[in-house]
């Protein structure tokens, strides 16, 4: 029940803040460790992962990598070099000393990798409404969802600003051959887009899509699904750089993320409401989050 309690409270944390690596149980002499982390590739040969921010690495052990691409033949490394994923690892204190508050890990066993790159979306307005758009059909419960005391927020992962790691919590279609998606888009032609692209901003879209079902179980929150189901259900990765290059206007001053957001329901109209929010630099989003 160790785990269970350190897995609960990682989803407080794991916003790539430092956890609190915790004993699985009675009988096992591991510790473990999850964060959201960057895969760097030296020569496809030699991997490490950055925590946002740069502030924390971890170098697994050669044999845990060569592992997991063992048991996994259709899984390749080479492919996530810059992707942001979700990783789990343990150790043996008996074996290995990680002080606390280390920011270089190194030697630890990787037991668990999960990508968590979503699609992005540039739709001129002769596309809008096609099949070429993310239309959506559903609205989230929130890109600021709170829990435990603690409040999510958009943010960009590192001060490249290319990538945003994204909370959403929205109900999820516990539907067998249902299907969904959370595409960041961006509408040029918006008129309100490019109101905000004069003052130096870039304005994006959230659609939400579910195919093979309309029904959305309101008990089925990817804020608690996570725990068990994968992180990336509540965790989304956006890679802005396609988009910065369609945009055109150099590196955006700021970047607002549209969403409709119903708290009772994935209805689009009856009791929801379009907000935008700012993405945050890690810097404020840690101070945020802390304080």
């Amino acid at each position: 029940m160790k785990r269970l309690k350190c897995l609960t409270m990682a989803l407080a944390l794991i916003a790539g803040f430092a956890l609190t690596s915790c004993l699985n149980s009675d009988t096992d002499p591991y510790r473990y460790g999850t964060y959201l982390a960057k895969v760097n590739s030296y020569m496809g040969m030699y991997y490490t992962f950055t925590t946002p921010g740069g502030k924390i690495t971890i170098t697994p052990s050669e044999s845990s990598i060569n592992s997991i691409e063992l048991q996994n033949p259709s899984f390749n490394f080479a492919s996530l070099n810059g992707k942001i994923v979700y990783i789990s690892f343990r150790w043996d204190p008996e074996v290995l000393e990680i002080p606390e508050g280390a920011t270089n890990i190194e030697g630890v066993d990787l037991i668990g990798i999960e990508p968590l790159d979503c699609p992005t979306l540039v739709v001129p307005k002769e596309y809008v409404g096609t099949e070429r758009d993310s239309v959506a059909t559903h609205s989230v419960i929130s890109i600021n969802p709170q829990q435990g005391g603690y409040t999510y927020k958009p943010y960009f992962f590192d001060n490249t600003r290319t990538q945003i790691v994204l909370p959403v919590n929205y109900y999820y279609p516990m539907v067998n051959k249902a299907t969904s998606s959370l595409t960041l888009v961006y509408y040029p032609d918006d008129t309100d887009t490019q109101n905000d692209k004069a003052a130096g901003k870039l304005r994006l879209h959230l659609n939400y899509r579910v195919r093979g079902t309309e029904s959305l179980p309101t008990e089925y929150q990817t804020i608690n699904l996570a725990l068990y189901n994968g992180m990336s259900l509540f965790y989304k990765v956006y890679d802005l750089s396609r988009i910065i290059g369609q945009w055109g206007g150099g590196q955006p001053q700021e970047v607002n993320i549209v969403a409709t957001e119903n708290t009772y329901s994935g209805d689009l109209d009856n009791g929801a409401n379009v907000k935008s929010y700012p993405v945050l630099t890690y810097e404020e989003y840690a101070d945020d989050f802390y304080n």
